[in-house]
């Protein structure tokens, strides 16, 4: 892999902080939090082409998904300056916020939700009247938001009660509270809207959320105090500004893994990556700069099966012109030249590890990375193979082939892993709105595996115990009649276990144990649905 370059510097106003991209990745729109103003940067030739002054102290900005307006937290004055992307003006003031820092809109551009520090709430407003609509309490310190893809939650990171909120945008309330950072400060979302990455400042690491579970379920160390934090709009990189040693990480999101950290940074900030992922913005807050950094070579991601098919994106330098792409001595089985820093190309059927070569021109040929190939995809069984509606539950996968699984889904339901490894795969069994049986399937970043079968049970319940009576001396036989029996797990008989064996998802026969003295004793039976008791329903004589 060839290491990523940052180019020219280019010079901002005083003391920048954020930046935020056009949908066509032409204009770079920077916070100037000190000069009360914002940069607008040509990316073509990386010029800064006007200043936009707005009142004191802005902080983040956003833009609107269709690019016509960006909007500007302004800390100073309790305020969002909305601007006019075609004449680059400020067109309107948003009045009533309190000490606003962080801010995102919607999916489909009708609300912003702006973090309203000082006030410890995040309020929402529509962007077709340009006023507050709602205002949605939270715990302390909020800084940073993120919206999912699909534009129902909002993830709020609170610095000063070390957690992150979740706000359901349907009702626009707190519905989790996630707990276990330290002093998060930037969030960011997968493509995909499985994950939330959030850069914790005083942790030195990243938090990767489950949107599903809403549970941290993994952390990557060795980021000397992370700030901002962005996701490749491919979901396959993340980079880290990191203000302890000037660095911006590159972290591979496929591996979890930090595959490079680029140095030269001053006091790097927030970032942004361009629509084609193949350039990152970097705001220096320490030499009032904006530095371009290049998207690291290589092939991502770099892993697949024996059979291929694996959609691998090609990033280097001058591809522009490439007329052949090679996995070792084979032909890709196909590849789109998307510009001159990235490819989209089509693993072939292969049987080793091989080396990904590109032909420029009609002479040139060069390495860009290397891709490893693993047997064909093989979901073999899963455990547990049932549970409650509630969910929640570890479910592990075993198979072969499994490291590139992005997603295990429980019927029409996705959700991201936990833990990959190539012979097993993780993830947090989702809740499901009715009891029965669904098909698992494991995706792999090359295709769908499975399948296999989960059932949902729903809460046990006993209707009757027959015989009521026996022995004390046990050993008597008992059916017990009820419903969503089919997955018990024990069966107790006044505290202690019955030899049972299931009949039926409505019956269970049942071998009574001794019992220490005559009277009624409770009938408890456990399933992976839950616990159903009948008080006193057997009675030892």
């Amino acid at each position: 892999m060839d290491e990523p370059l940052t180019v020219d510097e280019i010079l901002v106003g005083h003391a920048p902080i954020w930046a935020a991209i056009t949908p066509d990745g032409r204009r770079v729109y920077v916070t100037n939090f000190g000069a009360s103003s914002i940069s607008v940067i040509d990316t073509r030739t990386r010029n800064v082409i006007t200043t936009i002054g707005v009142t004191s102290g802005p902080w983040e900005i956003a833009i609107t998904p269709d690019g016509l307006r960006a909007y500007a937290a302004c800390f100073g004055t309790d305020s969002v300056a909305v601007i006019d992307t075609a004449t680059n003006t400020v067109t309107a003031t948003i009045e009533g916020l309190d000490k606003p820092l962080g801010l995102t809109v919607t999916p489909d551009g009708s609300r912003l939700y702006v973090a309203s520090l000082g006030g410890s709430r995040v309020d929402v407003i529509s962007t077709a009247t340009g006023t507050l609509i709602a205002s949605v309490p939270v715990s302390s310190g909020p800084r940073g938001v993120a919206v999912t893809p699909d534009g129902a939650q909002v993830y709020v990171t609170e610095e000063a009660a070390n957690a992150v909120e979740v706000i359901d945008t349907a009702t626009d309330t707190v519905i989790e509270t996630i707990t276990g950072f330290l002093l998060p400060r930037g969030v960011a979302v997968s493509p995909d809207g499985q994950r939330a990455y959030v850069s914790e400042y005083g942790g030195n690491r990243l938090g990767v959320v489950d949107t599903a579970t809403h549970t941290v379920v993994a952390t990557l160390t060795g980021l000397p105090i992370p700030f901002g934090v962005a996701v490749s709009h491919n979901g396959v990189l993340a980079y880290v500004t990191c203000d302890g040693d000037d660095s911006v990480a590159v972290i591979d999101l496929i591996r979890s893994e930090i595959i490079d950290k680029v140095p030269g940074f001053h006091a790097p900030s927030w970032l942004v990556i361009t629509p084609d992922d193949v350039e990152v913005y970097v705001v220096n807050n320490g030499n009032e700069t904006v530095s371009v950094l290049a998207a690291p070579s290589g092939g991502y991601p770099n892993v697949g099966p024996m059979s291929g098919g694996t959609p691998v994106t090609i990033i280097g330098e001058g591809l522009g012109n490439t007329t052949a792409v090679r996995f070792g001595g084979r032909p890709a089985a196909s590849f789109t030249i998307v510009n001159n820093r990235e490819i989209q190309a089509v693993s072939p059927l292969l049987v080793r590890d091989v080396g990904i070569d590109v032909t420029l021109g009609q002479r040139t040929t060069r390495t860009v990375g290397r891709f490893y190939y693993l047997p064909d995809s093989l979901l073999t069984q899963i455990c547990p193979v049932s549970g409650p509606l509630g969910g929640g539950g570890t479910l592990t996968v075993t198979g072969r082939g499994l490291i590139t699984t992005t997603s295990v889904h429980f019927g029409n339901v996705a959700v991201a892993p936990s833990s990959v490894l190539d012979d097993q795969v993780t993830v947090t069994v989702p809740p499901a709105q009715t009891a029965g049986p669904v098909p698992v399937t494991v995706v792999t970043r090359s295709n769908s595996y499975g399948k296999a079968t989960y059932t949902y049970a729903g809460a046990p319940n006993i209707a009757s115990v027959t015989p009521a009576t026996g022995s004390t001396a046990g050993g008597d036989p008992v059916l017990i009649e009820g419903a969503e029996l089919a997955f018990t797990q024990s069966v107790t008989i006044g505290g202690a276990a019955a030899a049972f064996g299931i009949v039926s998802p409505t019956r269970i026969a049942v071998v009574t144990p001794p019992a220490d003295a005559p009277g009624p004793a409770h009938v408890v039976v456990t399933t992976t649905g839950g616990t159903a008791t009948a008080p006193g329903a057997f009675d030892y004589t």
